[in-house]
């Protein structure tokens, strides 16, 4: 694959990261936001230009306050933030053992110290997705793909349609339209194709409807690039 396709492919997904994890300053956030003015530069569709310029209007504080809406507000159902909750109707289900599998094919390892939230967390997910992607620019081999497959493209669709379908979600709306770019990108790139939806509720609509619904995601999160977290490996994942 071209490696510019490549770069591009990394560096959305680690634009995309971001916005899942807690900040409690807006360090992160004025890098995110140069990012942001970078990708704005060259949408590849109308629809993208649509989500950068909505973004743009964003500061700090808006942000910070629809996020808590969005994914910590335990006063309502929060999106699921783990990939197994899509699949599983719970956490640390099968999609963790196959973000772990995958993870085992190269030299990063969660630091748990670092880290607490578990391998299938979806901006965990994301990071490792850009991370295979940078090393494969490099002449690593293709752990991408199997990332892709086994996990990213079982809960992206549903995880943006719920995103959108949230009351407070505007930055986020905007947010699901480039994760539902990016993942139709990379299926017609890959040649993977998209999960058939079961009838009526999803397993993780069911399981957010046996109230109350909490994910592990209400503990802070300070985490965005991926040199923050040791490459070693751990004697337990």
């Amino acid at each position: 694959m071209d490696k510019n396709i490549t770069k591009a492919r990394a560096y959305l997904y680690e634009f995309l990261s971001f916005p899942l994890f807690f900040h409690e300053n807006d360090e992160k956030f004025k890098i995110w936001k140069s990012q942001l003015e970078y990708l704005a530069q060259n949408p590849l569709t109308e629809e993208m230009n649509q989500a950068f310029k909505n973004l743009q209007a964003f500061d700090f504080d808006a942000f910070l306050k629809e996020q808590n809406e969005v994914l910590f507000d335990l006063a309502y159902s929060n999106i699921p933030l783990n990939a197994s909750f899509y699949e599983d109707g719970r956490d640390d289900g099968a999609a963790r053992l196959r973000t772990i599998e995958c993870l085992k094919l190269s030299p990063y390892r969660r630091n748990s110290e670092i880290c607490k939230d578990s391998e299938d967390f979806i901006g965990f997910v994301f990071l490792i997705m850009a991370t295979f992607l940078n090393d494969e620019i490099n002449g690593a081999k293709n752990i991408s793909k199997k990332l892709f497959k086994e996990v990213v493209n079982n809960f992206a669709d549903e995880f943006a349609s719920l995103l959108q379908k949230h009351k407070s979600a505007n930055f986020f709306n905007s947010y699901a339209k480039l994760v539902e770019i990016l993942i139709q990108i990379d299926r017609v790139l890959l040649a993977v194709e998209a999960p058939i939806k079961p009838e009526g509720d999803s397993v993780a609509v069911a399981s957010m409807k046996k109230e109350p619904f909490q994910s592990k995601m209400p503990t802070a999160k300070t985490k965005l690039r991926w040199e923050e977290f040791t490459p070693v490996i751990q004697d337990e994942l």
